[in-house]
């Protein structure tokens, strides 16, 4: 696996395929191993980049007095984007990826052709947009994540986490191995919970994006991922929305080959928009710093 080295990072990641660039952003949890089912079906056509982000694989963020946030993802895949010459990609982000993926859009989107996103972790968008009841149940299992990273609590935390997004009973089905492996990664995935919580990005941020953009959903997924989903379709301009209807939250890797064709309908089609900069009222942008009261 390729590495560069940057005064704030040591970044991890691979590149596979030719043509078109496109950034792979995985989700929590994980690393760029996250796209293993994708990159064969869509490689043959674009260049894939998906590097491990901060905490996750083998990246290593230098700053080790400060959790990552959402920003800080985002300024990595930037200086990748610099590292390997590209100027305008193609960017899709899963869960967390995909609110990393939101931020770069928001703050570099002159580099950014298409962007996909695939239930981004957007929480604070559920209390602005007024969905309070799912906001609050999905900041609590947040917290309690949190807490029981804390606490020591680890496999009480990952049960929870792979049960919540899998199924009831999915943590018992693991080999050792994988739960190891995920028990691993508890300090780092509960600063992501963390970064999701605090993440900035607002309604009046989706409003102004003039980046086109893809919004893939699960059909099978949770409420609260549903309705952020539901929020990006009604405010991103030029957005379309697609469902796979037997999925849950994780579909690039339980359902690759539906995803991979809304995937490229969207790379390869034009899509109809809307005016930008639709106002938006000013006490639906609000301070998101509660969210991280524990």
């Amino acid at each position: 696996m390729p590495t560069f080295e940057t005064s704030r990072f040591s970044t991890h990641f691979t590149d596979t395929g030719c043509g078109e660039t496109v950034v792979l952003l995985h989700a929590g949890g994980t690393s760029s191993a996250h796209w293993r089912k994708v990159t064969p079906l869509l490689g043959g056509d674009y260049r894939l980049l998906a590097p491990d982000l901060i905490g996750f694989g083998e990246t290593v963020f230098r700053d080790v007095h400060e959790d990552a946030s959402h920003d800080d993802q985002a300024d990595l895949v930037r200086e990748l984007l610099d590292h390997t010459g590209q100027q305008r990609v193609h960017v899709i982000g899963h869960s967390f990826g995909g609110a990393t993926a939101m931020r770069l859009a928001v703050r570099f989107p002159h580099m950014i052709k298409r962007l996909v996103l695939i239930e981004p972790v957007l929480t604070p968008l559920l209390r602005q947009a007024g969905d309070m009841a799912l906001y609050e149940d999905a900041r609590a299992k947040a917290l309690a994540f949190i807490d029981d990273a804390r606490s020591g609590r680890d496999v009480a935390a990952w049960r929870r986490f792979i049960d919540g997004h899998n199924g009831h009973g999915t943590w018992d089905t693991l080999s050792d191995k994988a739960r190891e492996r995920f028990v691993g990664m508890t300090v780092q995935t509960a600063a992501a919970y963390k970064a999701n919580l605090g993440s900035p990005t607002n309604l009046r941020d989706l409003a102004n994006l003039a980046v086109p953009t893809q919004v893939i959903c699960g059909g099978k997924t949770d409420d609260a991922f549903g309705r952020i989903c539901e929020i990006l379709g009604a405010h991103i301009n030029s957005c379309n929305v697609e469902k796979i209807a037997d999925a849950a939250h994780m579909s690039p890797l339980t359902h690759a080959e539906p995803v991979v064709t809304a995937i490229r309908s969207h790379l390869t089609t034009a899509i109809a928009g809307r005016p930008a900069g639709r106002d938006v009222a000013p006490d639906m942008v609000r301070d998101i710093t509660q969210d991280l009261a524990a």
